[in-house]
């Protein structure tokens, strides 16, 4: 009777997450030769839509944060109106419907924090599958690369829980663990420096290189391929960022 080969072990998720901090290799090696589960990928997904459903919530209940939000907002709105893009009396309109509308506001926040992190995640899992597969001829299918994304993305949820503390212990709208700190207390959204500034964040320098050994798992080469290829594909988002999306005051 011919015999069977053994079935490779599906890697926990606890021990997905364990290893995700502290053996990033072994954990993308685990996950690349585990049968794939949407767990890997939903979980933190909703992570992360509760993360910045909060943020959104403090914004509009603390008094202090909401100030700097409202301050930010008239600031550009006033912008608007220097360039010619809205009328003085628009704005004004639009600013007491902010003022009145708390309840409102928060609603918005949340139904954007749910619409804005689903297309970066499925977005974002895209990309990467498209690059694992023409730049480094990696056979998985978009699917591991939604639980390649969903498991580096644990990195992620930290650095909201510890950006969410920091705000709130800070009474700062813009704070977070990132050089932006050296700026934080004259912090100007419209401003290229201080944009810039905040996409140097501990926490996604850190998710961007184990991305990258991910990668590197996934498509079986050198660690150092992955990596490079990670960290321009970051280069490339902190620029879009900073300096695009910045135009359309983002």
């Amino acid at each position: 009777m011919e015999e069977q080969a053994p079935s490779t072990p599906t890697i926990s998720l606890g021990n997905l997450i364990t290893n995700v901090f502290a053996s990033p290799s072994e954990a993308f090696e685990g996950l690349r030769t585990s049968p794939a589960r949407a767990s890997v990928w939903v979980i933190p997904l909703i992570l992360f839509i509760v993360l910045n459903s909060s943020i959104a919530v403090v914004m509009f209940t603390n008094e202090s944060i909401r100030a700097q939000f409202m301050e930010s907002q008239t600031q550009r709105m006033q912008e608007r109106v220097d360039s010619g893009q809205m009328t003085q009396e628009q704005a004004d309109q639009a600013e007491a419907q902010m003022e009145r509308g708390s309840g409102m506001m928060i609603a918005f926040g949340i139904i954007g924090s749910v619409v804005t992190v689903s297309i970066m995640f499925f977005g974002a899992a895209l990309i990467f599958w498209l690059v694992g597969k023409v730049a480094l001829k990696a056979p998985a299918g978009y699917g591991k690369y939604l639980e390649l994304w969903g498991a580096s993305g644990w990195i992620g949820i930290l650095g909201g829980i510890v950006t969410l503390l920091m705000i709130m212990a800070l009474s700062s709208m813009y704070a977070s663990p990132s050089a932006a700190l050296a700026v934080l207390s004259d912090f100007k959204p419209t401003d290229a420096t201080h944009r810039l500034l905040s996409s140097l964040n501990v926490f996604s320098i850190w998710q961007m290189v184990v991305l990258g050994i991910g990668l590197s798992k996934y498509a079986q080469k050198a660690l150092g391929s992955g990596i490079t290829v990670a960290a321009v594909l970051w280069v490339i988002w902190v620029l879009l960022v900073t300096f695009a999306l910045g135009a359309f005051g983002m």
